[in-house]
């Protein structure tokens, strides 16, 4: 509260110069363990990923083990957000950054400082994008009903939920793959599917020539019923776009199937 006052009371020259100090000082930022929102980024050359949520910071690179630290202080400084943890520093400016490997366009720029080496990389919200070639989700809400598991924080399994070696396990959720050409495969939260849509650019999806297919396993009761409800949905999408970085696809009756894009 003081320091206001400091500026307030200085000569016109001196007190612009103070002002302009005062508004870079720290302003804490409020972390939480029920946070369930999770905040992602990756980077290149090496290949590495990055997530937080519920107040803990975690990164995976190829050469080491994952790196899983709770944040010790946050704190805004500018327009920069800084979360730092033992042995571990991230900031994330809010300045556009294109992924050099795919091309996708981030809103944020993110740096990770950890055991001595710095990682650059994008994080934050995918620029909209006028196609989705390339990309991989997952489900996190089925026609208005959440999915607890598409919003953990990310584990091993996340970037390839349909791989869980274990088909019980609470991280088994659908996902969407869709490759160069905008065909599609993936989990249904039980069973592989591919193909079957087909999407295209600004938001258009069609019929693939030939019908979608699917493994046959058998699943417990509750990722059965999630398997129904997205296949449900997944063959009705006539459309898709993209809010706040979460891709909407929507069927021809007006119901949703919302997916989060995993690295």
């Amino acid at each position: 509260m003081a320091l206001p006052r400091m500026c307030s009371f200085l000569a016109p020259g001196a007190a612009l110069a103070l002002v302009a100090g005062c508004a870079t000082q720290p302003q804490p930022i409020a972390t939480s363990s029920n946070d369930t929102s999770v905040y992602e980024a990756r980077g290149n050359e090496p290949f590495w990923n990055f997530s937080m949520a519920a107040g803990t910071l975690a990164l995976t690179t190829p050469d080491g083990p994952r790196l899983t630290r709770k944040i010790s202080h946050a704190y805004t400084r500018g327009h920069t957000r800084y979360y730092d943890a033992p042995d571990m520093t991230v900031t994330m400016t809010p300045t556009p950054c294109q992924d050099s490997m795919s091309g996708q366009q981030f809103t944020e720029t993110v740096n990770i400082t950890a055991q001595g080496r710095t990682l650059k990389g994008c994080g934050g919200n995918l620029v909209p994008p006028t196609q989705l070639n390339a990309t991989r989700w997952i489900a996190t809400e089925l026609d208005g009903h959440k999915l607890k598991n598409g919003n953990f924080l990310p584990d091993s399994h996340d970037s390839a939920t349909d791989e869980n070696p274990n088909p019980a396990a609470d991280m088994f959720t659908p996902t969407l793959d869709i490759n160069e050409s905008g065909k599609i495969s993936g989990s249904d939260g039980c069973n592989r599917y591919a193909g079957g849509l087909v999407f295209g650019s600004n938001g258009t999806v069609s019929r693939a020539p030939q019908a979608g297919i699917s493994t046959l396993m058998a699943c417990p009761g509750a990722h059965d019923h999630v398997a129904s409800v997205f296949n449900g949905l997944l063959k009705n999408v006539q459309s898709w776009r993209i809010e706040g970085g979460i891709l909407v696809l929507q069927t021809k009756n007006g119901k949703t199937l919302n997916l989060r894009q995993t690295f």
